[in-house]
């Protein structure tokens, strides 16, 4: 009677383990067809992906797949390299892709790579192309940036994006940044492309906080006959010489220039009616490269080269 009983146990436990199996080979078998789909659909948009033949990973608690050197190039000249990523269905909705990154990571631009480094970097992309949502933290770009936490969502031509503690070459710590826009036209396109197709960027919120200084603006931009940004938009500064020592740090303003936007900024600033410190709104205007605060010469930008 009890080797009955074992041999029931048996076939139970490999009837079982069966199953798992066939769940596992048709999850992951999923995971290819929806990454081949995704991969195709970019590629008919200009983008440029390949990686290693995908291997079949995590039996049998989970199912994923394993790409080595995977590249993603935009038609603008952005992409990513990744030495190795981990490939899943994410886990509150099966219409994205959860892309883990490992090993060495790189960042590309029309001008060449950058090396990137963090503590953890993950993606989510949407199947349907639609955008995704990236998070990353302690993360390092070369020796020009470091950012302790990193949340870029995008949904179409919309993008959020938030950033914590961040160190730049050149400029006082910020410590948190928050930018909403969207673009009227289609990105990931090069710029000619997209000015042609008349592009326009609409700033909802671009907000800058360090200590108790802090930069709000919104504003339309869109490119020049040179490909060089150009706009209009409306500033509110709040403790304006902080935002000043900032702004001139960046050079985005003329070092000459500080003293006097200093002293006319402070004394055109209000306390809000609902308390808090002194703050001054104004006028922005970028065009060929020159920014202008209430027709008040800032400095000039440096030119962008899209190549």
């Amino acid at each position: 009677m009890a080797r009955k009983w074992w041999a029931y146990l048996f076939l139970i436990l490999l009837v079982a383990g069966g199953g798992v199996g066939f769940i596992w080979q048709e999850a992951t078998s999923r995971l290819e067809t929806e990454l081949g789909r995704w991969t195709e659909a970019r590629r008919a948009e200009g983008w440029r992906i390949t990686h290693a033949p995908p291997e079949r990973a995590g039996f049998p608690i989970a199912a994923s797949l394993k790409l080595s050197d995977l590249r993603i190039l935009a038609p603008n000249g952005l992409g990513w390299h990744s030495e190795r990523t981990t490939l899943a269905l994410f886990a509150q909705d099966h219409r994205q892709l959860r892309l883990s990154f490992e090993g060495a990571q790189r960042l590309s631009h029309p001008r060449g790579e950058m090396p990137v480094l963090g503590d953890s970097l993950t993606a989510r992309l949407r199947l349907d192309g639609q955008g995704g949502t990236l998070e990353g933290d302690g993360l390092r770009f070369g020796q020009e940036l470091a950012l302790r936490r990193l949340s870029v969502d995008l949904f179409g031509w919309a993008m959020d994006l938030r950033g914590e503690q961040i160190v730049a070459n050149g400029l006082p710590r910020i410590d948190t940044l928050h930018f909403t826009g969207r673009s009227l036209q289609p990105l990931g396109v090069t710029a000619a492309a997209w000015r042609a197709a008349g592009g326009t960027l609409s700033v909802e919120r671009f907000e800058l906080r360090s200590g108790q200084a802090s930069a709000l603006l919104s504003a339309t931009i869109t490119l020049d006959a040179a490909l060089q940004p150009e706009g209009r938009g409306n500033l509110a500064v709040t403790n304006v010489a902080e935002v000043i020592s900032l702004m001139t740090a960046s050079g985005l303003i003329a070092p000459q220039a500080a003293p006097a936007l200093r002293t006319v900024l402070g004394l055109a600033a209000r306390v809000p009616p609902q308390g808090g410190p002194p703050r001054v709104e104004l006028p922005l205007e970028l065009r060929n490269r020159r920014l202008t605060a209430a027709r008040l010469p800032l400095g000039v930008l440096p030119p962008l080269d899209w190549r």
